[in-house]
């Protein structure tokens, strides 16, 4: 939809929180300011919430390996998962940069240094069918804000895979074995990047594209989601590495 339309639309027919339905928004700032937020207690590696900060019981025997990190802004619950789901599976594309807002305050409490911003691809199919690539509208809104070059073509999704949200652990990893790839010719060598991506969970579908890039020579790759869905793990402490999104950035 054109920017220009947007607020004659809005007048016409105002929005509502697609969490509590109160008139004015999308997704109202009271139910903004209720997602519940992922806090320090999380495995350094694959991000998955934990009770103390270090390493999980898995990412000691099986790292997500061409990943620095991965990262969840909120828990995948209440008005985060409504409205991720009303933008993923509804259409409702104005929720994009209002979730994009999200990635945006936490990259800016967590500075780093990325040569480009990369979001998930889907298959020709889907996007097809979808209309849209949810992960590449919230990486867009990012790139406008922080002023950081977005990259849509650098990965691409060549096999058709079956969805994720339906899938076992071990069923995920095999679903996305060779989905991805850089695009032909892609040379990365020495370059920075942030995938992006709506929400992870066990983090194949964001290991399987750091694989993808790495191919093409990136030696710094991070993902960044606007959700977490939590998986039980068990871990023992570790000494956190001082690199981005590892430490806490202190509060003024």
């Amino acid at each position: 939809m054109n920017d220009w339309l947007r607020p004659l639309l809005d007048f016409i027919f105002p929005p509502r929180c697609v969490h509590c339905g109160q008139l004015g928004a999308y997704l109202c700032a009271r139910c903004r300011a209720e997602a519940p937020r992922i806090g320090p207690d999380i495995c350094i590696r694959c991000g998955n919430p934990l009770t103390t900060r270090g390493l999980c019981q898995r990412c000691q025997h099986h790292p997500p390996e061409s990943l620095q990190g991965i990262r969840g802004v909120c828990f995948y619950k209440g008005p985060i998962a409504k409205s991720l789901r009303a933008l993923k599976y509804h259409g409702q594309q104005a929720l994009a940069p209002i979730l994009a807002t999200y990635l945006i305050d936490y990259m800016r409490a967590h500075p780093h240094h990325f040569d480009a911003l990369v979001p998930v691809p889907l298959h020709p199919e889907k996007r097809a069918e979808r209309g849209f690539n949810q992960s590449e509208l919230l990486a867009a809104s990012v790139a406008r804000a922080l002023q950081i070059p977005l990259q849509t073509q650098w990965l691409q999704r060549i096999r058709y895979t079956r969805p994720q949200a339906k899938l076992s652990r071990s069923q995920r990893l095999q679903n996305v074995v060779a989905a991805f790839a850089p695009a032909p010719g892609l040379k990365l060598k020495n370059q920075s990047i942030l995938i992006i991506d709506d929400v992870a969970t066990t983090g194949a579908t964001l290991q399987a594209c750091a694989q993808a890039l790495e191919q093409a020579g990136a030696t710094e790759i991070w993902a960044l989601t606007v959700a977490r869905a939590h998986i039980t793990a068990t871990q023992t402490s570790q000494d956190p590495v001082d690199a981005f999104l590892i430490e806490e950035t202190p509060q003024a």
